[in-house]
C-alpha cells in the first residue's frame, strides 16, 4: 500500500507542476463535484493542494503585472473604506 500511495502522490505532484491553469481548474471542479456528491465535511487534501497551486500561480501573475504594488491599508483595517464622516 505504501508503495502505491507514493506513486500516486508522485503522479499527483507532477500533474500539479505541469498542468495548465485550465487543466487545474477542471481537475478541481471534478473533485469538487465528487466531494459534494459524497457529502463529506472538509475539502480533500488534493483539493486543498490544487487550490493552493492555483492561488500561487495567480499571485505570481499579479506580481509580474504589478511589480511595485503595495498592500492597501486604511485607518480602520485592510481594504476597509474610510466612510465614517
Amino acid at each position: 500500500m505504501g508503495f502505491f500511495s507514493n506513486i500516486f502522490k508522485s503522479a499527483f505532484k507532477k500533474m500539479l507542476d505541469t498542468a495548465s491553469d485550465e487543466e487545474l481548474s477542471d481537475e478541481y471542479e471534478t473533485r469538487r463535484l465528487e466531494w459534494l456528491k459524497n457529502g463529506t465535511g472538509y475539502k480533500t487534501k488534493e483539493m486543498q493542494e490544487i487550490d493552493g497551486e492555483m492561488i500561487r500561480r495567480m499571485n505570481e501573475k499579479y506580481e509580474k503585472e504589478h511589480p511595485n504594488a503595495k498592500a492597501r491599508h486604511r485607518e480602520h483595517g485592510w481594504y476597509l473604506p474610510n466612510d465614517d464622516d
